[in-house]
């Protein structure tokens, strides 16, 4: 399980690097000045949070699903 846990924390934070580096090229300046003006960038930043955060809960999810087959699997093998 801690290894797991290792895993996803390594992976957010690898993921968490790159979206860093791709927030940080220049934006056409017309682009930002109108999601910024008619507030459309909270909108934006709030989906893809939802996004992420829902793949993230999905790959957990099923993590842990497999984990389990896995495990059943094993003791059905040695018993």
């Amino acid at each position: 399980m801690r290894n797991h846990l290792h895993k996803l924390a390594t992976t957010a934070v690898a993921a968490l690097l790159a979206v860093r580096t791709f927030a940080s090229s220049a934006a056409p300046d017309w682009l930002e000045e109108t999601f910024y003006r008619s507030g459309k960038i909270n909108t934006v930043i709030a989906v893809v949070t939802v996004v992420l955060l829902g793949l993230a809960f999905w790959m957990f999810r099923s993590d842990r699903r497999l984990a389990r087959l896995e495990k059943r699997m094993n003791e059905r093998h040695k018993a």
